[in-house]
Formats: structure tokens, C-alpha cells, sequence
């Protein structure tokens, strides 16, 4: 089953002790400036993704129930995965044919990827690789709550007290065969998580770009040759694409740390838009754009 929309918005129950209505936050509310993640979007009811609609517009929830008149913050993104109503993707057909969600509600998504099970024996080998890897690299930690075990209250103390301790962050993985398999030396390094934690956190509080006139100029090109090539793509062009590849030119300026956004953020927004919305490569360079918001 589903999620349901007033787990997701908000509810409103009643005190078992004193009787009286009170409100009850739900996931969007509780990832106020955060991201809620919602899995099989597709299960959910008719009348639980109308609730939604408002929080993916307006970024707030209307409460109007039993007396209480509030609005809620719920400025969060939301990452949404929905399976095929055929089992089985069927390229023949779009995307809200696949899904069976409405043009109403898949346009409030900036971006929208298909995931596809492809036939590739290297990518397959590659994924059973990491995957008997993970089995194979088991920490004590894991090893004790597999066995249903309980790990003493000493040996969480002390890891956090050497993690307090540990006033530097290193920047990059440290090589280890049984996690990262056998990568070529050519490959480029890998970021550790507190460092991608803490460079996320300051682009995201301490970056405040703005858009510049020759950014402005590349959306608003942008922006016309979508809506006339708007046929053949898999999603409706409207006014909320044009909000998207604001958001998605920001967020790259943000990644590089930027005060203003340039034409090079427009562009890089504009190639994730055309790989979303046509399912094609970066027409300069014939590759997938790697650069993330």
C-alpha cells in the first residue's frame, strides 16, 4: 500500500487524556528545508495525491479540520519512485501512459528519469560484484545485530568520543579492495559522506548566487525552443519548467561555490532538462551530464 496524504501533510487527532484535537505533522511538515523521499508514488490514491499538491506548489499545508485554521511550513524537496503499471516498462508508449500518474502532478516534478533494466553482462557483473562485496565486508557492529546481538553502551561511547575528537575531516576514501573493488588507478578519487555533509551544508546556508543577464538570456532561449519542440518530449513544457531550470542553474552555482549564475549553469540546467524531458545525451559532447544540483 501506498503512503497515505495525511501521513504525508497532516492529521488531526484526539487527546486520549484531555480530550482535545491537536495536530499531528506528517512527513512533508517534519522535512521542513529538508527532502522527504516517497516510494511506490504509484499505489497511492486518487484523493491522498491530490493532498500533495498544494505542499509541491505553494510549499505549505492548509490545515481547515475540526476547528483548527493553520497553515504549515513543508519547504522540502520530494524524490519519488513509481513502478509501471505493466510490470515491465514499454518504450512505445510515454511516460504518464507507464506510470498511469496525471500531467497535472508529474509537472510539478522538476525532472523525471527512467530507470531502466537493461541487458548488459559487464554492468550486471559489475553490480554482482558490489553486491557480494557488501556480504563480504561485515564490521563487528554488523556482524552483532545480524546475530541479533546488542553492542554495549562502552563501544558507542567511545566511538563517539574519538569522532569528537577527530576535529579534521579528511576529504577523500581511503582505498579498500573489499568496498571498492578493483578500480583503475586512473580513476578519480572518492569523497567521504562528512565531507559531502559539510560542503552540501555550507553551499546551502552560506552561497546566495544571482542570475546574471547572460544566464537569463540562455533560460529564456532555453525556455522558447522547449515549449516548440514540445511534441516529441515525454513531459508538458509549462511555467513551472522555466521555475526548474532557475532552481537547477542556482543549485549548480551553488555547487561551485559561486556568487552569480552564468551561462555555464544555464547550460549544465539546460542539459539535465533535455536528458529528462527528450531521454537524450548532452548533444555537444554525446554524454550523460554528471554535474548534480
Amino acid at each position: 500500500r501506498g503512503s497515505s496524504g495525511v501521513g504525508l501533510t497532516a492529521a488531526v487527532t484526539t487527546d486520549g487524556e484531555t480530550g482535545e484535537r491537536r495536530l499531528e505533522a506528517g512527513a512533508m511538515v517534519l522535512a521542513d528545508r529538508g527532502v522527504v523521499c516517497i516510494d511506490e508514488f504509484d499505489k497511492m490514491s486518487e484523493e491522498d495525491r491530490v493532498a500533495i499538491h498544494e505542499v509541491m506548489e505553494q510549499q505549505t499545508v492548509t490545515i481547515d479540520k475540526a476547528g483548527i485554521h493553520t497553515s504549515l511550513n513543508a519547504r522540502c524537496s520530494v524524490v519519488a519512485a513509481a513502478n509501471p503499471i505493466y510490470g515491465q516498462y514499454n518504450r512505445k508508449k510515454k511516460p504518464t501512459e507507464n506510470i498511469g500518474l496525471p500531467d497535472s502532478l508529474l509537472s510539478r516534478f522538476d525532472l523525471l528519469y527512467i530507470v531502466l533494466d537493461t541487458t548488459d553482462p559487464s554492468r550486471d557483473r559489475a553490480i554482482s560484484d558490489h553486491v557480494l562485496r557488501m556480504h563480504q565486508y561485515r564490521g563487528a557492529n554488523d556482524e552483532a545485530l545480524s546475530v541479533g546481538g546488542i553492542i554495549s553502551e562502552s563501544t558507542a561511547i567511545s566511538t563517539n568520543v574519538e569522532n569528537e575528537e577527530s576535529n579534521s575531516t579528511p576529504i577523500y576514501q581511503k582505498f579498500n579492495r573489499l568496498l571498492h573493488g578493483s578500480r583503475p588507478k586512473s580513476s578519480p578519487p572518492l569523497f567521504t559522506i562528512a565531507f559531502l555533509k559539510k560542503y552540501m551544508l555550507y553551499a546551502k546556508h552560506r552561497i546566495h548566487p544571482v542570475l546574471t543577464d547572460e544566464a537569463i538570456a540562455t533560460i529564456s532561449r532555453a525556455y522558447a525552443e522547449l515549449r516548440a519542440k514540445q511534441e516529441i518530449m515525454t513531459l508538458p513544457v509549462t511555467a513551472r519548467s522555466l521555475e526548474t531550470m532557475i532552481r537547477l542553474s542556482t543549485a549548480h552555482a551553488k555547487c561551485r561555490l559561486s556568487s552569480e549564475v552564468t551561462d555555464i549553469d544555464a547550460q549544465v540546467a539546460l542539459d539535465m532538462m533535455n536528458f529528462a524531458l527528450f531521454n537524450e545525451a548532452n548533444p555537444r559532447t554525446g554524454t550523460v551530464p554528471t554535474a548534480a544540483p
